[in-house]
C-alpha cells in the first residue's frame, strides 16, 4: 500500500441533474432565436408552417410507396408460393401415379410367373404321368430302342433373350 500512496487522486462526484437547467436552456434558446431571427414573426412563422407541410407531404409519399412496395412484393412472393404448391402436388400426383403403375406391374408379374410355375408343374406331371405309363406298359422298350437313353424326364428351361439352352449339354 505504501506504493500507492505517492500517486494522485481522482474524485469522481456524481450529481443528477433536474428538469429545471434543461428549461431554462429552452427558454434562453427561443428568447435569442426570437432576437437574433432575420425575418419577423409572422414571416417566420409561414416559413415553418411551409416546411412542416413539405415534409409532412415528402413523408407520406414516402410511406405510400413503401406500402405500394410491400403489397406489389407480397403479391409476388404469394404467387411464387401457389406456382410451386402447385408444381409439388403435380410432381406428387405422377410419383403416385407411377407408383402405382409399379406395383400393378410386379403384382402381374408375381401371378403370371406363379401361373408359369403351377404349368410347369402340370406339364411335369402330366410327363411323368405319361412316362409311367408307358414304362409300366413296356418296362424295357426305351432301353432296348436306345441303351443310352435314362428313363425319366429332364427339362430344359431356355432363355430366348440370349438364344441358348440350360440344361443339357448335348442339346444345341
Amino acid at each position: 500500500m505504501r506504493d500507492h500512496d505517492d500517486l494522485p487522486y481522482i474524485v469522481i462526484e456524481r450529481r443528477s441533474v433536474g428538469f429545471g437547467p434543461f428549461l431554462w436552456g429552452v427558454v434562453i434558446g427561443a428568447v435569442a432565436g426570437v432576437l437574433l431571427a432575420p425575418r419577423a414573426g409572422a414571416e417566420m412563422q409561414d416559413d415553418i408552417r411551409e416546411r412542416v407541410r413539405r415534409a409532412r407531404s415528402a413523408a407520406e409519399d414516402g410511406i405510400d410507396t413503401a406500402r405500394t412496395t410491400v403489397t406489389r412484393t407480397r403479391e409476388r412472393v404469394e404467387d411464387q408460393i401457389d406456382t410451386m404448391r402447385r408444381r409439388f402436388s403435380d410432381v406428387r400426383a405422377q410419383v403416385d401415379e407411377r407408383s402405382d403403375q409399379a406395383r400393378d406391374a410386379i403384382g402381374q408379374g408375381r401371378r403370371m410367373a406363379q401361373d408359369a410355375r403351377e404349368e410347369i408343374e402340370r406339364r411335369v406331371s402330366d410327363a411323368r404321368e405319361s412316362q409311367r405309363k408307358s414304362s409300366s406298359a413296356t418296362p424295357d422298350a426305351e432301353l432296348a430302342i436306345d441303351p443310352t437313353a435314362r428313363p425319366g424326364i429332364d427339362v430344359v428351361v431356355t432363355d430366348p433373350a440370349e438364344d441358348r439352352t440350360e440344361g443339357r449339354p448335348d442339346v444345341a
